[in-house]
C-alpha cells in the first residue's frame, strides 16, 4: 500500500477470464523470496516505481479457496505499507496482466477498490484504508467467503 498526496498507488489488471479490475500492486512471493522482497519486486514490476521495502503491516487476511483449480488452497495474504517511491510510472510486468498504473485518490481508490468482486481481498483494505480495523489486524474467513470474518488485533 503506496500512498501520496492524498493518492493510492493503484493498478489496473485483467486476470485470464475475468474483468479488468483495480487493485494494490502485489503478487505471489516467490519460492525462495522474502514476503519483504516480494513486496520490492512486485511494485517495481507492476507500477516501474521502486519502494524500499514496507514500513508497517498493514494487514493480514487468510482464507481457503476451493473453487478455482488453479489457486486451491490456504492463502495468506499480507499487505504492507511502503514509503514513497521513486522512478517514472509505467507497468512493467512481465506476466503482461497489468494494463495501467495511477496515482489515485483515496477516495476514488475506495470506490474502486468497493467494486473488486471478492469481499476477502476488499473488506481487509478497505478496513484498513477507512481506520474502522486497526492496523497490522488478522483477518480469518472460518465459513468461507459468505461468512463473517473474525478480525483479531495485533498485540
Amino acid at each position: 500500500m503506496v500512498e501520496h498526496d492524498g493518492c493510492l498507488l493503484m493498478v489496473r489488471e485483467r486476470l485470464p477470464g475475468e474483468q479488468e479490475q483495480w487493485v494494490l500492486p502485489g503478487g505471489v512471493v516467490e519460492p525462495g523470496e522474502l514476503a519483504h522482497d516480494a513486496l520490492v519486486r512486485e511494485v517495481h514490476e507492476e507500477t516501474g516505481l521502486s519502494v524500499s521495502g514496507p514500513t508497517s503491516l498493514a494487514c493480514v487476511s487468510q482464507h481457503v479457496v476451493t473453487d478455482d483449480p488453479g489457486w486451491d488452497g490456504t492463502w495468506t495474504v499480507m499487505t504492507f505499507r511502503a514509503g514513497q517511491p521513486t522512478g517514472t510510472l509505467g507497468s512493467l510486468d512481465p506476466d503482461e496482466l497489468v494494463l495501467e498504473a495511477a496515482w489515485v485518490p483515496i477516495d476514488e481508490a475506495l470506490s474502486r477498490l468497493a467494486a473488486h468482486p471478492s469481499r476477502l481481498r476488499r473488506e481487509p483494505l478497505i478496513a484498513c484504508l477507512t481506520g474502522t480495523a486497526p492496523p497490522g489486524a488478522l483477518w480469518l474467513w472460518p465459513d468461507g467467503p459468505q461468512g463473517p470474518p473474525v478480525v483479531i488485533a495485533a498485540a
